[in-house]
Formats: C-alpha cells, sequence, structure tokens
C-alpha cells in the first residue's frame, strides 16, 4: 500500500495506491466551520445531489446509470467533529480487471454530472425532485425518536450551550427545513463549492498520473478556499450542571450524562481519554458495567463512549425511573476513577490495540485514517502504538481529575410502555 498526496492549489488529492480489493472508491470530501443555521440545508443539499442530476433526471433514470456501471455504489454523508462539519460523496465501482477498461473514466464522469450539472434550471433546483427530497428529510428528522438512546443522547447534548458545535443536531431542524426553497438550496450549493476545503481520496490499484489528469481536467473549482480553523475544542471553565427530564410512552427509562474534559493536552485527548473511556464504560469488564449493572443490578445496559474532537465523555444507560438518584450517583463516583489499576489499564490498552489493526481492511477506514492524518494531525500507525504503550494508570488518575458533567437528560419510561430500540 503506498500513500501520496497531491496538492494543486485549489484541492489536495490522496492517493492510496494497493491491490488489496476487487474495487476502486473515490471519496470527495467538503470541509468548513460548523454552523447550526447550516446543518438542515447542508443535508438537504447532499441528498439532493445524490438522488437525480440534470442529464440523469429522475431517480428511475440514476438508477439505471449505476446499474450501466456494473451497479456502482454510490453514498454521501454529514460528519460532524470538533469545529468543522465534513459531507463527502463516495462511489465504489469494480475494477477494470472485472468489468471493462472505461469504468475508472465513466464513474468520475458520473461523479462529475452530481457536482457539477446538478438538478437545476434556471438558477434553482428542479421543484420536483426537489419536494421528494424534502418530504422524505421531514421524515428523518420526525423519526428521530424512533431510537430512543440516539435521541436521548442527542437531548443531552442540546442541553450545553446553544453555541457551542457538539450540541448542534445533526437529524436537522424542522423549522429550518420548511424555509429551505429551490432557490436558497442552489445558492448554498454554491458557497459549498466555491468556499469549502475539499480533499479527493482515490483507493485502489489505479494509475496515479492519468488519473489525476483527469481528475484535474474535469474538476473546476475556484480558488477561494476556507481559512483553516482549530478542529479541535477544549474547555477551560467548570460547566454549570443542566438537567431536564421527558415522559414517553416506553417500557424502559433512558439516561444519558455528557462530561466536559478540560484543559486536554494533545496526549491526553488521542491516547490517555481512550484508555480512561474503555476502563470507565466499554466492556463487561468495564467499572459502569460490573459496579451499576453486574453489582447492583440498576441498569439493563450502561456504557460509555468519548468525542475527542470535542473534549466530551458521554455515558448511556437503559434503566428503571425509580433507580434514577442511585444511578446518577453511582456514575458520579466511577466517574472519578481511583485507584486505577495496571491491568486496567493493559485490558484497555490490548483492546484498543487490537482494533488498530484493523485500520487499513476496508477503503472506508483507509480514507478515514488518512482523512485524520490531513485534518487532525493525526499520528501513524506505529506512533499510535509506541504512544499508547506510554499510558500508565497515573495518567488516567489525573485525567479523570479533568472530567465534570455538563449535562443529564432523562427519558422516563412506563410500565405500560411499548418495547423501543
Amino acid at each position: 500500500m503506498k500513500y501520496c498526496k497531491i496538492n494543486n492549489g485549489i484541492y489536495n488529492v490522496h492517493f492510496i495506491t494497493t491491490n488489496k480489493f476487487k474495487t476502486t472508491t473515490i471519496s470527495i470530501n467538503f470541509r468548513e466551520k460548523v454552523k447550526k443555521e447550516d446543518i438542515t440545508i447542508r443535508k438537504f443539499l447532499f441528498q439532493m445531489l445524490t438522488s437525480t442530476t440534470l442529464k440523469y433526471n429522475t431517480s428511475r433514470l440514476f438508477e439505471i446509470k449505476l446499474e450501466d456501471l456494473y451497479s456502482l455504489s454510490l453514498s454521501h454523508s454529514n460528519i460532524k467533529f470538533g469545529n468543522y462539519i465534513n459531507s463527502y460523496i463516495d462511489i465504489r465501482f469494480l475494477y477494470k480487471k472485472y468489468s471493462d477498461e472505461r469504468l475508472l473514466y465513466n464513474s468520475i464522469d458520473l461523479l462529475f454530472e452530481i457536482l457539477f450539472n446538478p438538478n437545476v434550471v434556471n438558477n434553482e433546483f428542479e421543484s420536483k425532485n426537489f419536494n421528494i427530497v424534502k418530504d422524505k428529510l421531514n421524515l428523518i428528522i420526525k423519526s428521530s425518536k424512533e431510537n430512543t438512546q440516539k435521541y436521548t443522547l442527542n437531548k443531552a447534548l442540546e442541553l450545553m450551550d446553544n453555541m457551542d458545535p457538539i450540541s448542534f443536531n445533526m437529524w436537522g431542524y424542522k423549522k429550518d427545513l420548511y424555509n429551505i426553497t429551490e432557490k436558497s438550496l442552489y445558492e448554498y450549493y454554491k458557497h459549498v463549492l466555491d468556499t469549502n476545503i475539499i480533499d479527493i481520496f482515490v483507493v485502489g490499484n489505479v494509475n496515479k498520473n492519468e488519473v489525476l489528469r483527469y481528475i484535474e481536467s474535469k474538476f473546476k473549482f475556484k480558488n477561494n478556499r476556507a481559512i483553516d480553523v482549530d478542529p479541535f475544542i477544549t474547555y477551560k471553565q467548570v460547566p454549570k450542571l443542566k438537567s431536564k427530564s421527558e415522559v414517553m410512552d416506553i417500557s424502559q427509562s433512558k439516561l444519558a450524562i455528557i462530561c466536559k474534559v478540560l484543559n486536554l493536552s494533545l496526549f491526553e485527548r488521542r491516547y490517555v481519554l481512550p484508555i480512561y473511556t474503555s476502563i470507565l464504560g466499554a466492556g463487561s469488564t468495564s467499572r459502569l458495567f460490573v459496579n451499576v449493572r453486574e453489582k447492583n443490578s440498576l441498569a439493563y445496559s450502561i456504557g460509555a463512549m468519548n468525542n475527542s474532537p470535542n473534549s466530551i465523555l458521554m455515558i448511556s444507560s437503559g434503566i428503571d425511573e425509580e433507580n434514577y438518584d442511585t444511578v446518577v450517583n453511582l456514575i458520579k463516583e466511577e466517574i472519578n476513577l481511583k485507584n486505577v489499576k495496571d491491568l486496567e489499564v493493559e485490558t484497555a490498552r490490548k483492546e484498543i490495540l487490537s482494533s488498530i489493526e484493523t485500520l487499513l481492511d476496508s477503503p472506508a477506514s483507509i480514507i478515514n485514517y488518512y482523512y485524520g492524518i490531513e485534518v487532525f494531525n493525526a499520528d501513524p500507525i506505529n506512533k499510535k502504538v509506541l504512544n499508547y504503550n506510554k499510558v500508565t494508570s497515573k495518567d488516567v488518575e489525573a485525567l479523570a481529575n479533568k472530567i465534570y458533567i455538563s449535562s443529564i437528560y432523562f427519558l422516563k419510561g412506563s410500565k405500560n410502555g411499548k418495547d423501543e430500540n
């Protein structure tokens, strides 16, 4: 596997040349500083771009084109991390050995159609398909309560400072959706193409120089890119605790706790926080699982995860309403992680190092790995392993002293409630 980055002054093209897969993956990523008011329209835009184009202006014509390209796989998503939001469109198609010589170029042509020839008429997105996508997004927003665990976590995050990017709901906002028009969506489309930082990743067994020339001949962006910002969010002040509850007709109550981690060093952010999280609540041997669920039978489920770019720790649990106070107090005790044993650190380290071994097992994980290097200046695998091996129990205990609960959201269920996710 060979990696090469080429900066043409407007966008970066990252080549990961490998014969490990029977497919080639091309991912085009658009990144800018995240804004709450842009969450919904950005979600709308990338859904719209990947549903039809001006040339293939119905969903059926679009699907037929994908089938003609040996069932080319097309996907998109919007991901929020730290101060950034990244929106990507991925195409994955068969290597020429299993298809034909022109498939690579024909697939890039389709990506060009998606990006540069959207379904736009008279500087507005075409109304019929616009309304189809709008209705679909409305249903997605309405369905956000169906997964009660994710819903509770999102509500706990929303309790934080309204200007804090981690509080922005990636499902989108109904009031913003109603205000989007065919014209405003087209204006936002031009904004994304003209200002966002762009990274293109190519993973597969391709001729780098030929593909680069073809990409550069097709993709013409304005030389007006956004200014880089610090991707990491750092908290310095102890937060004021906010809590809220809601009643829902479900059989099992859901609890979500969000913690801020203050004044994280880069080493703590990258290496100590993942080990701390694993010890606290990442498996059946974690402290939360053992002390809340197993020993005291107070939770149906409980676990912890971190979002290191945003300097937060999230704890999620399924409990009975009457156990709320007891569970919250136990969690507060466990967050402190007193008397961390070397064996706990070693167990967590082995689990993390085992997961590192899979970082290059799929095109998506390969892109994530090199994207982390590009945006976060992340360490290469060999340095990751070296630094994880440096983490001690004292490091974990010191980090525990920097963690403070910021918000608690409790979704109350009822004994007669319906089953939920």
